[in-house]
């Protein structure tokens, strides 16, 4: 019997940090989710960016290949306008 009233407190605390590493473990993988779900919506917000920003490229492309050479053969505001 006093083998036992040793070993019990070291059973107990034994107890308890295998309670509190469950709980570490639940609250990473809580926080792994989170990252997760962060990662993901970044990801897709990047995707978007990027067409979006391909879309301006070319619209640039377009209006300085395209519409440049037309745009500097119309009269200038001040010359509509009557100024000079």
């Amino acid at each position: 019997m006093p083998n036992l009233l040793v070993f019990l407190p070291l059973f107990l605390r034994l107890v308890t940090e295998v309670r509190e590493i469950e709980d570490t473990i639940h609250k990473l993988r809580e926080r792994l989710r989170e990252a997760e779900n962060t990662l993901q919506t970044l990801v897709k917000t990047k995707v978007t960016l990027e067409h979006d920003l391909s879309i301006k490229a070319n619209s640039l492309f377009l209006d300085q290949e395209k519409c440049m050479g037309m745009r500097k053969s119309f009269p200038s505001t001040p010359r509509l306008v009557g100024y000079t």
